[in-house]
């Protein structure tokens, strides 16, 4: 899957712009590192928005983000199967354990709807209560909007070996919700 372009949309060039990170493209997630392109006009305003927030990257991480662009690219293709198979590993340990999610095309994050049994918690509540029981991390869903309580965000960081444990964690909290219990 490749997601499409905004530009492939006649006339966005006018009134869009589209931006580029290395963040999960070259592992750099949290280095801020990216570009941005298309109208002219749009991206003078945001580099004069940009000038006014900071002054540059610091030097390593630019240099390293260079050497990511320049060098072999085989890495990309072997970043995104790590993390398909990671989200393979994650959907399949977790719908074992009773949660069913519905498989991205393409990211390092699952958006998933919580499961029916602990909807009513929320998804704070919900997070919050994973973490303490089942020791797995997620991000609530109403942290990105209003109409994002009922989901969590699951980042694909762990390996293999943590998402089946995770997975294992996660059936032994479930249980408790289920009735007689």
């Amino acid at each position: 899957y490749v997601a499409p372009s905004i530009f492939e949309v006649e006339g966005a060039l006018d009134v869009a712009v589209e931006s580029y990170t290395l963040s999960k493209s070259y592992n750099m997630a949290g280095w801020r590192v990216g570009c941005v392109v298309g109208n002219e006009k749009l991206i003078g305003a945001l580099q004069k928005i940009k000038s006014w927030l900071d002054y540059g990257l610091y030097t390593p991480i630019q240099i390293a983000a260079t050497i990511a662009l320049n060098g072999d690219q085989t890495c990309v293709q072997e970043i995104a199967n790590k993390y398909e198979h990671r989200m393979e590993v994650l959907i399949d340990s977790f719908g074992a354990a009773g949660w069913k999610m519905t498989k991205p095309k393409a990211s390092m994050f699952i958006w998933a709807e919580i499961p029916e049994s602990v909807k009513h918690l929320g998804s704070m509540e919900f997070s919050k209560r994973l973490l303490q029981e089942a020791k797995i991390a997620v991000s609530p869903g109403i942290g990105f909007g209003n109409h994002g309580d009922h989901y969590v965000r699951i980042a694909l960081i762990e390996n293999e070996n943590r998402i089946r444990q995770a997975g294992r964690n996660l059936k032994k909290f479930l249980k408790q919700f289920e009735p007689n219990a």
